[in-house]
């Protein structure tokens, strides 16, 4: 039997985030929550440094740290990097709301039923990972501190000079006449 890369990304990602620690889902969860990935379809990502935020209205953190991704954003998009929030709120308008105040120059998902969050054992507001360019969750952040935004950076900037470094490895391995 042969499996399409679009059927196989979520089991992936998931076993990927589950190496991060035992408070995020674990590899028996794969089975759950397929048609919640696939719609925020993260293997359209793939080659690129990704940060997945999970966000509610109400938390207070959040208002901090979205004016952060929207610089983040701002300095790396065009390096290879991209950022997806993903709304916990069970009321749209919440969200619309929070946006309206603290707009958002990076996609917008939006989880009404707290489905992802519960897939991958979020238990803080905000709750971020940082993936690499083939979906492995690198690092995650729980909360959100403004003496953290340094060390996001650098984990970033660390992750895209992986990338560079490896796209220049396959460019210079080719044969030469």
């Amino acid at each position: 039997m042969r499996l399409k890369i679009s059927q196989l990304f979520p089991s992936l990602l998931l076993l990927a985030v589950s190496s991060l620690g035992p408070s995020i889902a674990t590899a028996s969860d794969a089975g759950h929550n397929n048609e919640l990935l696939e719609q925020l379809n993260l293997e359209q990502y793939h080659g690129k440094v990704v940060y997945v935020d999970f966000w509610a209205s109400w938390c207070g953190p959040c208002r901090q740290s979205f004016p952060v991704m929207n610089e983040l954003q701002e300095s790396y998009g065009d390096d290879n990097f991209v950022i997806i929030a993903i709304n916990e709120d069970s009321e749209p308008g919440a969200a619309e709301q929070f946006l309206e105040q603290y707009p958002a120059n990076f996609t917008i998902f939006y989880d009404q039923n707290g489905e992802l969050a519960k897939y991958f054992k979020v238990d803080a507001m905000p709750t971020s990972y940082l993936l690499d360019q083939t979906g492995a969750a690198k690092y995650r952040h729980r909360g959100f501190r403004q003496k953290d935004v340094s060390k996001i950076n650098n984990q970033i900037q660390s992750l895209l000079a992986t990338t560079a470094q490896q796209s220049t490895s396959l460019s210079n391995s080719g044969d030469t006449e």
